[in-house]
C-alpha cells in the first residue's frame, strides 16, 4: 500500500473540463497495483477463470457485487486482517482514486495520464498491448509510486480506461458507468485502506 498525503487544507479542480469542482481530500492509503489473480486466489479461495495460468495479471470478470456484496472479496480479506482491527480496506472514493492518479500533491504536474504526459511510458492500451492484458507492474509509476493507474481495468464508477482503449479513453479525468453486477475482460480494481478510530468500531 502507498500512503497518499490529503491536500492539507489546499484545494485542486476535479474532473474534466468545463465541470471542475475544487476539493480537499484526508489521508489514505491505495495499493501499489492492481488486485492481482494470485491475491484474488488468496482470499477467496476461488479461482478466477480469466487468467487460468497466469497468477500475475489484474484479476478480471469480476463486478461490483462480487468485490463489495456478502462473502464478496473486501469482506474477506477484511476478516483475514487480524493484526490491526481498526484498518480497514475497501474500494478508493472517485476522488481519491484521481487525486492518487493525478500524483497527490504533486497534482499541479497536470499530466494527462497518471505519471506522464506519455501514454506508453505508464500505461497499456489499444495502440501497445496487442489487446492483451499484461503482468501488473510492468510500465513506469507514477510520482506516488503506483503502477498503471490507465488503461488495465445502482450504476458504478470505472476510472483509468483498460488496454484496449484508445489513449483518448484512457486519462484520468475520463470515467464511465456500469451496473453494480457487470463484468468484463478488461475490469479489475484497486484496493484503498483506511485507519478506522478505535472509538467507531
Amino acid at each position: 500500500m502507498i500512503f497518499v498525503e490529503g491536500t492539507q487544507g489546499a484545494t485542486f479542480l476535479f474532473g474534466e473540463e468545463t465541470d471542475k469542482k475544487a476539493i480537499s481530500i484526508k489521508d489514505f492509503y491505495i495499493s501499489k497495483y492492481p488486485v492481482t489473480q494470485s491475491l484474488w486466489n488468496c482470499i477467496t479461495g476461488n479461482k478466477n477463470n480469466a487468467h487460468p495460468r497466469d497468477d500475475n495479471k489484474p484479476v478480471r470478470q469480476v463486478s461490483w457485487n462480487d468485490i463489495t456484496g456478502k462473502d464478496g472479496f473486501l469482506e474477506k480479506i477484511n476478516s483475514v486482517n487480524t493484526a490491526n482491527k481498526n484498518a480497514v480496506f475497501r474500494l478508493p472514493s472517485e476522488t481519491e482514486w484521481e487525486y492518487a492518479a493525478r500524483g497527490g500533491k504533486n497534482w499541479p504536474d497536470d499530466f494527462l495520464y497518471s505519471g506522464s504526459n506519455d501514454i506508453d511510458k505508464v500505461a497499456w492500451y489499444q495502440q501497445n498491448s496487442n489487446d492483451e492484458v499484461k503482468d501488473a507492474g510492468l510500465k513506469a509509476p507514477n510520482q506516488l509510486g503506483i503502477y498503471e493507474m490507465n488503461g488495465e481495468g445502482s450504476e458504478r464508477v470505472l476510472r483509468g480506461g483498460c488496454h484496449h482503449n484508445w489513449a483518448i479513453h484512457c486519462t484520468v479525468s475520463k470515467r464511465y458507468e456500469i451496473s453494480r453486477d457487470f463484468k468484463d475482460n478488461c475490469i479489475g480494481f484497486r484496493l484503498a485502506f483506511s485507519i478506522v478510530p478505535l472509538t467507531n468500531l
